[in-house]
């Protein structure tokens, strides 16, 4: 058995307090008529009067009215639930179904309830005719008055109206009601066979015929208190059930943020849960252009996702796909109610566009088999959680836009470095290759070739070591830059001395790294924030520049990295011995050569990083000779 079916069954029997509350009714009217059969019993049988005639009547009464008595109860909703096998009548015979398939049912009826109506009109004034006119023939047992209040069975009839004012409220009630009274005026003007001379007072008149209307529009009154406050428990339900279901789809939004599949199915399925629906239906619609007009833009179902639920009988029918074309070529809502043969059920089908900049990108569509069409709050539910959904498919295209635009960027970016670095290099390197094959081939085919000759060829080999080893170092600086920053539980301290190793590695020149304080006495709430993430990628990011010209563009041999934790800042210092800023003819208020120096992100994309965190950056020269770049950024 499928887990929705389980689901549904496991709903199917509602709690104590829930069945206890919807069953009173029909409790209260098989005991009431149990109740009073039982107290005609011991009348009829402890205090029988002269007359045989009405005591052999009366006997024949209680047989008839015990066998009405176990039929009703046999065969009333509320003991169908519990014993549903014992139905003999099964093709008439049915419970008061919910609303929904998978719904709580609605307030039991004491009388057995048919597909049809004019069953439910026949069963109930049978009751009626049945209850009337033995109170009629019985009225005789009574010999102050001879009909009505004096008959063992009155109070028993008047369950009749109960039964009718608990299905039907005060219409049936009443109906019942005045029926049951027409027997009993007919008991006072045309007496019933054995009946003793009586003239009617009004006494007799009134307490005859006021008892049952009164206790009709009593129990009527009763099953409408019932009847609203199990609508408004059903209606608060309602929703938290789709409140509940909107929540689900806000967290099912965010868990499956990157993943569209997953998000469409687990949306369609707390959306059919949440609204109460049997199938849900939910579209992707994507625009192509007209191959005649190409202006004109065709909508077309781009991905489909349904889901159902096992239900008992009625089973809904199979899904149209012609009303989904037809929504998603007109773009306009589809409500319709289509009733099956039998009257109380029919399929409800809803379906809503969705739209985006005007266009349609989305369908949702719900099934239902129901009494009545969806009303407003479904469709609003449905509103909601589709805007919801449209938001995050919209994002996750968004999102995929941007990654497949920075990562064209990146390959540009690369291409671009590649293009002026490596392959200028490697041109370099075969017109120098060339070259030292021409000088080769000519010493060896003349031996007697000069020396002029060996020491130009030892002059362009030199040449093409140099070469070969800037060409190295591109490669290795192109990785050194792609490697990923932070991440995990790394620290900044680590960061920086896994990044000076590295750059160790790829150039050859000796880098010193020295920290000062301790990262671990910050704030742990400020070592957890994405400012302080942001701290760390403009560091590494400035560290890498700084590096990376004090190689390619200083000459120097050593480079001094210092790493410094402050109360509410962290500091960064790196030094070289390189040929500093004076031999390019620097200066340092215009920043022209130092900014050719500073190739690729270069000086001015430093002090960006440093001013975007409230930060200061520096770039001096030291008495020495060599640059010092020094940044401060607070924490």
């Amino acid at each position: 058995m499928s887990q929705p079916k389980r689901a549904f069954q496991a709903r199917a029997i509602p709690n104590t307090t829930w069945r206890r509350l919807r069953s009173t009714p029909s409790y209260f009217f098989l005991v009431w008529r149990w109740s009073w059969w039982l107290y005609a019993l011991t009348i009829i049988v402890g205090n029988p009067p002269p007359n045989t005639a009405v005591t052999r009547t009366c006997d024949i009464l209680l047989i008839v009215t015990l066998i009405q008595t176990l039929v009703v109860t046999l065969y009333a909703p509320v003991f169908q639930i519990l014993l549903p096998r014992t139905r003999i009548f099964h093709l008439l015979s049915r419970r008061r179904q919910p609303l929904t398939e998978d719904g709580e049912a609605d307030i039991l009826a004491p009388l057995a309830r048919t597909h049809s109506p004019y069953w439910d009109i026949a069963i109930y004034s049978l009751d009626v005719f049945i209850c009337g006119l033995i109170v009629y023939l019985s009225g005789p047992f009574g010999v102050d008055p001879p009909f009505g209040v004096s008959s063992p069975f009155y109070r028993y009839g008047m369950s009749t109206a109960f039964a009718a004012a608990f299905a039907y409220r005060y219409r049936g009630g009443l109906a019942a009601a005045f029926g049951y009274d027409l027997f009993i005026l007919l008991g006072m003007y045309f007496p019933a066979p054995n009946a003793t001379p009586h003239t009617v007072t009004l006494i007799d008149f009134l307490g005859s015929l006021m008892d049952v209307p009164i206790a009709a529009i009593l129990a009527a009154y009763m099953a409408s208190l019932i009847r609203n406050y199990t609508q408004s428990k059903r209606r608060e339900q309602d929703n938290v059930r789709r409140q509940t279901a909107l929540l689900s789809v806000g967290e099912t939004i965010v868990r499956e943020a990157s993943n569209r599949e997953a998000l469409l199915q687990k949306s369609a399925e707390r959306l059919r849960q949440g609204g109460h629906f049997q199938r849900l239906v939910l579209a992707l619609v994507n625009h192509t252009p007209d191959e005649k007009q190409e202006k004109i833009s065709q909508p077309a179902i781009e991905a489909c996702i349904e889901v159902d639920v096992d239900v008992p009988n009625p089973q809904l029918l199979a899904r149209n796909q012609a009303i989904l074309d037809e929504v998603v070529r007109t773009a306009q809502k589809y409500n319709t109610f289509e009733a099956f043969n039998r009257k109380n059920y029919g399929v409800a089908r809803l379906y809503l566009p969705f739209f985006k900049e005007g266009e349609l990108r989305m369908v949702i569509g719900a099934e239902s088999s129901r009494q009545t069409p969806f009303d407003p709050k479904q469709e609003y539910f449905l509103t909601i959680a589709g805007a919801q959904l449209l938001v995050a498919l919209d994002n996750i295209r968004l999102t995929e836009q941007t990654v497949e635009m920075a990562a064209t960027l990146e390959r540009r970016r690369i291409a671009r470095e590649i293009h002026d670095g490596i392959a200028q290099l490697i041109y370099m390197l075969s017109l120098n290759a060339e070259t030292c094959s021409t000088l080769a081939h000519r010493i060896v085919a003349d031996p007697s070739e000069d020396t002029t000759a060996v020491a130009s060829l030892a002059d362009r080999l030199d040449k093409l070591v140099a070469v070969s080893k800037q060409a190295l170092w591109e490669t290795r600086n192109y990785m050194f830059s792609l490697k990923p920053l932070m991440s995990g539980t790394t620290t900044l301290t680590q960061m920086l001395t896994n990044q000076t190793r590295e750059f160790e590695t790829i150039s050859d020149l000796p880098v010193g790294l020295v920290v000062t304080g301790n990262e671990e006495l910050l704030n742990t709430n400020q070592r957890n924030t994405n400012q302080y993430a942001q701290i760390g990628t403009a560091i590494f990011r400035i560290v890498q520049e700084a590096l990376s010209n004090a190689y390619k563009h200083a000459n120097a041999t050593q480079i001094q990295v210092s790493l410094r934790y402050q109360p509410t800042s962290i500091e960064v210092e790196i030094c070289d011995n390189g040929r500093g800023m004076a031999h390019h003819g620097h200066d340092p208020s215009t920043g022209g050569e130092l900014e050719r120096m500073y190739s690729g992100h270069g000086l001015r994309g430093m002090h960006e990083r440093a001013a975007e965190l409230g930060g200061k950056l520096e770039i001096t020269q030291l008495p020495a000779g060599g640059v010092k770049v020094w940044v401060q950024l607070p924490v």
